[in-house]
């Protein structure tokens, strides 16, 4: 049986990652716009979430583009520097720049931390803190990248 090389499993962990990040995060999103601004499901709403990791990678939901770009850096540089299993320096990479360092920037651009919410049917605006969004994303991202990690070793050990 052939064994991926260690490169590629790499480019396909973040591969992974921003797909299922960003299609969660778009999930949430367009689901709480909907839910608020009393909007039936339909096709725009399937295509939005569908289009999302296309959104994530221009940086539309992070507000900076290529953003993606920046967990991929820190992963890398803790591979390089701190030898760490593969997906504990994948886990460390988007949290620190998913949590601490995105709300270093809003924090220092002077934005909320918050998905505010519009409607024209109703008198108030709905926030909600970016972390309801990012942390089941993340969490449920990182259960890919293991996943896909698990049936890599358990296929590299049997070759």
């Amino acid at each position: 049986m052939m064994t991926i090389p260690h490169k590629v499993c790499k480019l396909k962990i973040w591969i992974i990652h921003i797909i299922v990040y960003y299609l969660v995060f778009g999930l949430i999103l367009q689901s709480l716009e909907q839910w608020y601004r009393e909007w039936p499901v339909n096709w725009e709403f399937i295509g939005k979430i569908l289009l999302s990791p296309l959104n994530g990678i221009f940086g539309w939901f992070d507000g900076f583009p290529m953003y993606f770009l920046l967990p991929v850096i820190i992963f890398l540089i803790i591979e390089t520097f701190q030898k760490l299993n593969t997906f504990y320096s994948y886990i460390i990479s988007v949290f620190l720049s998913y949590i601490l360092i995105k709300y270093l920037i809003y924090y220092s651009r002077g934005f909320p931390f918050n998905i505010i919410l519009r409607s024209n049917q109703k008198e108030e605006s709905l926030e909600i803190s970016l972390l309801y969004a990012i942390l089941p994303a993340l969490f449920i991202s990182s259960i890919s990248v293991y996943l896909f990690l698990k049936k890599h070793f358990s296929q590299s050990k049997v070759s």
